[in-house]
């Protein structure tokens, strides 16, 4: 009963728990399928869709997990440091051990580029490992493709060119599975660059021109602008400047931000700067300043090339003056480290207020439940104790009455003739006078209280609590010529009702309930005293146990 009220309990707690966070459940459900959405494309925003999430801690299992992967794709894909994001381990536990494959294997990919971040070749070398193998239980080629490609650009860090290379062909041959051109375009590149820094020159730029014939077909300008870069890149340092500077003019042409234009336009001056061309340098150089960015890096570079050439051509004082603009500049790229890391902190804050505010919230509904379990556990309790009390009550009285019964049965037995320690204990305690006493005691009260039924039982009986067993014990030992005395002095050990207990199971003629009877306990009790006997004394079941002693005892 009293496990049946707290189970109520509990569920009802449950019940109030859930009602209170199944909205919030749901609410950041939705949020989490619109980062999913966008992760891919627009990380940044996925990244701050995210950041609203509160308390991501007291999510359920599989909204906390779902939660963390997405957070960890948003962070890398928005070149964001990911170096303490080793909860992504957790997340691959987890869904390993669901066997959902397809969230194993991303979880484990990103596990790969956490250690690939933090520099540990070996370890990141073993989550993609782990990643392939699980992703090569879906059917998720793009994934399939990234594990490979970011796996080569492992070894292409370590200069193993030959091993990235063959890893980021079958990335290709995955993208092109996936139809996942953009990627495709880029694994190409990549694998254009494994060969230009291996010195292969033509092999590299193979494969930056069946990029570029890739990117063109399919016309993305940014990937056809960067491979362009790529080419001209190469061109500038292998010294063929004609060709470095046609395709970074193509590339030029092609619709590209601020940012790009200005990088793209430095790239042309430092060509014409190894030409020596100082006109053509300042004009590119004046031009890319015209756009006027805003990142410090490509102007502070600016300024060093307007410095160097100055500097080159005698020109002090204007060296001097772009000098000081170099350095204003690289100043600024450090007070905007600076600044970047307090908007950082100032957001953490932020999102701590807010998480303040929430959870003194969810305390008060809290609060609010486990008063009321609180309440609902009090009455709980008032409604078991009073049913343990009914229930002991009844059975006190069933035990009572069936003492009665007992003792009724043991007078009808009764007869002066037969001398047996049955009717000599009969005849000794006036069994038929107590229990007529019994009888008349009893009254509707006395019925209702169990308790003071037995009291009195015992008293009418024994003439006190319990019956005077040295007198008992007497009959008993001179009945059976001393053989009690000598169980006694044998087995000294023998706790008293397990004596007790041994001496009236002698007696054959006594059941259980009378033997509960005399001895004042129960009838549970006398049955579980005479199983552990039986085993101290070694005695198989059922054996007689006065025909034991006798055989055993000297």
């Amino acid at each position: 009963m009293k496990k049946t009220y707290i189970l109520f309990n509990c569920f009802v707690v449950s019940i109030l728990l859930t009602f209170c966070s199944c909205s919030r459940q749901k609410g950041i459900n939705d949020i989490l399928i619109q980062a999913e959405n966008i992760v891919e494309q627009q990380p940044d925003s996925a990244l701050r869709l995210l950041n609203t999430v509160l308390f991501p801690e007291d999510l359920s299992k599989s909204l906390f997990n779902k939660y963390n992967l997405l957070m960890i794709q948003a962070k890398d894909k928005s070149y964001k440091d990911i170096t303490s994001d080793t909860i992504v381990f957790t997340v691959k536990d987890y869904y390993v051990q669901k066997n959902d494959y397809p969230d194993a294997a991303l979880a484990a990919f990103y596990c790969g580029r956490v250690r690939h971040e933090q520099k540990n070749m070996e370890e990141a070398v073993k989550e993609y490992m782990e990643a392939e193998n699980l992703a090569g239980k879906t059917n998720n080629y793009n994934l399939k493709g990234l594990i490979q490609a970011n796996w080569g650009i492992l070894h292409l860090e370590h200069s193993s060119y030959e091993k990235a290379i063959e890893l980021i062909k079958n990335a290709v041959v995955m993208y092109d599975k996936a139809q996942n051109y953009k990627n495709k375009i880029s694994a190409l590149r990549s694998i254009g660059n494994c060969f230009a820094l291996n010195k292969q020159i033509d092999s590299a730029f193979y494969y930056y021109n069946e990029s570029l014939k890739l990117a063109d077909s399919c016309n993305m300008p940014k990937l056809q602008s960067d491979v362009r870069e790529n080419m001209g890149v190469v061109y500038r340092e292998q010294g063929f400047y004609e060709q470095s500077k046609k395709f970074f003019n193509e590339a030029l042409a092609l619709p590209n931000d601020s940012l790009e234009q200005v990088r793209i336009l430095l790239n042309i001056a430092y060509v014409h700067a190894l030409e020596d061309n100082i006109d053509s340098v300042n004009f590119y150089l004046d031009k890319a300043l015209a756009l006027k960015v805003s990142d410090p890096w490509l102007i502070r570079s600016s300024y060093l090339l307007k410095s160097n050439l100055a500097e080159k051509n005698n020109r002090y004082q204007d060296a001097l003056s772009d000098y000081k603009e170099y350095y204003n500049y690289t100043k600024k790229v450090f007070d905007n480290e600076k600044n970047n890391k307090l908007l950082e902190i100032q957001g953490k804050y932020d999102i701590e207020k807010l998480k303040n505010l929430e959870n003194q919230l969810i305390i008060k509904q809290k609060n609010a439940v486990i008063i009321l379990s609180f309440a609902l556990l009090i009455a709980g309790i008032i409604i078991f104790i009073y049913y343990r009390r009914a229930a002991q009550s009844k059975r006190i009285l069933l035990e009572t009455e069936q003492k009665i019964e007992s003792l009724e049965k043991m007078a009808d037995n009764f007869s002066k003739e037969n001398h047996s320690f049955r009717n000599i204990l009969i005849e000794q305690f006036g069994i038929l006078k107590k229990t007529a006493l019994i009888k008349e005691s009893l009254d509707g009260k006395e019925q209702v209280n169990g308790q003071r039924l037995l009291k009195k039982f015992n008293e009418i009986v024994y003439g006190k609590d319990a019956m005077d067993w040295d007198k008992l014990f007497q009959i008993m030992d001179n009945l059976k010529n001393g053989l009690y005395g000598k169980i006694r002095n044998q087995y000294p050990r023998l706790k008293d009702l397990e004596f007790h207990v041994c001496c009236l199971s002698c007696e054959a003629d006594f059941t259980d309930k009378e033997i509960m009877i005399i001895l004042g306990t129960t009838l549970n009790m006398v049955r579980r005293t005479r199983s552990d006997l039986r085993k101290k004394f070694g005695m198989s079941k059922g054996e007689d146990f006065l025909a034991f002693f006798k055989n055993t005892i000297q």
